[in-house]
């Protein structure tokens, strides 16, 4: 056999076994490739229920959330309502004549007859009915104070080193208190 023929059969063989291992890795290369595909459809599977999951989660809770501040906004505006009512409810005592305003403070020093102590009013009801009071309570331990105190109405009693407010915002403040829920009840009704 000639060099010729070894060489011409050294490279058909080289030739057979390397289109043997190109085929085994062209086989290699499509089982690998099919198996990230399948493993990328299963891992996008997954993401879509997950995403899918998340999504309806996310809208619950910003339903949620968006029914809270509704709630929360609903609230607030019936309690400005209220507030409103008993704003209106103040400066109706306010403006009462001085007659019936005069019988209400009376009315409102009641629980005080018998004790010693001035009784502090402000400045418009000083005007108002600063001298009638005086003139009411002549003859009692309670006297009328020239000073003014900071009230919206109504009066704050000092017996030394101790006050009573009986202020109007104060006893209005005291109802309100005792009264939101009921109010709210009837004006709203129960939700």
């Amino acid at each position: 056999m000639s060099i010729e023929s070894i060489t011409k059969r050294i490279l058909k063989e080289a030739e057979n076994y390397a289109a043997a291992c190109k085929k085994e890795a062209e086989k290699a290369k499509s089982t690998a490739v099919k198996e990230a595909e399948d493993k990328v459809e299963g891992i996008l599977a997954d993401a879509k229920v997950r995403a899918e999951q998340d999504s309806k989660l996310l809208v619950a809770r910003r339903e949620s959330v968006a029914g809270l501040d509704a709630r929360k906004m609903q609230l607030a505006a019936k309690q400005e309502m209220i507030d409103a009512g008993f704003a209106r409810a103040l400066e109706k005592l306010q403006n009462l004549d001085a007659k019936d305003y005069l019988k209400f403070i009376m009315s409102r020093l009641e629980e005080y007859k018998g004790q010693k102590g001035e009784i502090l009013l402000n400045s418009a009801d000083i005007k108002k009915i600063g001298e009638s009071l005086a003139k009411e309570l002549k003859g009692t331990d309670l006297t009328v104070s020239e000073n003014a105190a900071d009230i919206k109405g109504g009066f704050i009693l000092k017996q030394g080193d101790i006050s009573y407010n009986s202020s109007l915002e104060m006893l209005l403040e005291d109802e309100k208190e005792q009264m939101t829920a009921a109010i709210a009840a009837k004006l709203f009704g129960s939700e």
